[in-house]
């Protein structure tokens, strides 16, 4: 296979996070790092062992040979990357959400389609073997129709009134937080298993601190600042809230999202119901999937590639027993990443797992529809806006 060249745009932690899993992709070498200033891409490159780094992706992109872009910016520049990315005819893997809005997501489906490049969105949590086999378990109607789907993502790292993140900003992070951080996830994973899609949605959004107490300038670092050098500033974006859905089959759920939820770390779980069985998964336990009856004993199935469907089996890197983890994921979803553009290069066919563009599009509809929905207190139809 021909070498390939990544450049890496955004030197935090998802830059690191997909530098360590690209590392792992034979074929996959990351040749330089952009991040929003010349000293802290140095930094960053130095430490995560990067022979090049740039303060600006421009140069970047205008500099290096590259054959893909890996945008892991914050949400205000997704957008700009991903569309200058795409100019330069490369492949590009970015963060979620795609855009700040469905008017930017929108302009970037269709690019993507029309461009001939490979585009994908980071939506990991598909790429974990446990819930490839419940994707399998639906399709081949081991357990029935889903008739309720429920669950929730919950994260504490802003529980705090002096806890700070980029993302409190809406300049930033955009209008939703909440919902758009994290409950795309749950939303991309389930839509993703079932098949089926949210058409409309009954949402009710809160925040717990209507004032946080934001670092001053003159604060070294968000950990070394006390009270007295910050700043109140109003937040106007949700802390938590609970979603009812409907889906194209009728089958109904219900989604719980929180940032402010003690001592739950990255809780995103997710139960399907079904008329035979129920389906019930924990990405905090993720070697883990419970499977619930009604006549006779419910059973723990644990991941073993010897066990599992062949499409869970193929992204289990590890025997039964050794347990795999959040990185693994971003390993399958660059294998599969790669793979697509390896097969394009062919003029090969080739089945994708990522989430598409036109599907993340989607979703930022979905967000859009849950924030109008709270708003007015009522339910809301969920427009794929083509």
């Amino acid at each position: 296979m021909k070498r390939i060249r990544v450049g890496v745009v955004g030197a935090g932690f998802a830059g690191s996070t997909h530098i360590q899993a690209l590392r792992r992709l034979p074929h996959i070498e990351v040749v330089a790092l952009a991040g929003h200033s010349t000293d802290q891409a140095r930094a960053s490159a130095t430490k995560l062992g990067v022979a090049r780094s740039y303060g600006d992706y421009r140069e970047m992109l205008r500099d290096e040979p590259l054959d893909a872009v890996h945008n892991c910016t914050p949400n205000k520049t997704h957008a700009e990357v991903t569309l200058a990315a795409i100019d330069a005819n490369l492949h590009v893997v970015s963060e979620k959400p795609l855009g700040m809005d469905s008017e930017e997501t929108r302009y970037l489906a269709r690019r993507a389609a029309s461009s001939g490049i490979v585009t994908a969105v980071c939506f990991n949590y598909r790429y974990y073997p446990l819930v490839r086999e419940v994707k399998a378990m639906l399709a081949n109607g081991d357990v029935g129709r889903p008739h309720l789907i429920h669950g929730s993502y919950l994260q504490d790292w802003l529980l705090l009134e002096t806890d700070w993140n980029w993302r409190l900003e809406p300049k930033l992070g955009g209008s939703s937080r909440a919902v758009a951080d994290i409950g795309s996830h749950w939303l991309d994973l389930v839509q993703y298993m079932t098949g089926d899609v949210v058409e409309e949605v009954v949402a009710s959004l809160g925040t717990l601190h209507t004032h946080r107490l934001r670092p001053s300038k003159e604060a070294v670092t968000f950990a070394s600042a006390e009270p007295a050098a910050r700043d109140s500033v109003r937040i106007d974006t949700e802390d938590f809230g609970c979603v009812l859905l409907r889906f194209a089959s009728g089958c109904q759920g219900v989604l719980t999202v929180s940032q402010v939820s003690a001592g739950r770390k990255n809780w995103l779980s997710f139960e399907i119901d079904a008329r035979d069985s129920a389906l019930s998964w924990n990405q905090e336990t993720p070697n883990e999937l419970w499977i619930g009856h009604r006549g006779e004993p419910n059973q723990i199935a644990l991941r073993d590639p010897a066990a599992m469907n062949t499409a869970a089996s193929a992204l289990s890197g590890q025997p039964a027993g050794h347990p795999e983890g959040w990185l693994d994921t971003f390993v399958n979803l660059f294998t599969d990443f790669y793979g697509a553009v390896a097969a394009s290069a062919a003029n090969e066919p080739y089945c994708t797992s990522f989430a598409t563009f036109e599907e993340a599009h989607r979703i930022a509809r979905t967000v859009e529809a849950v924030m109008a929905s709270s708003k007015l207190d009522a339910a809301v139809r969920v427009d794929g806006g083509k």
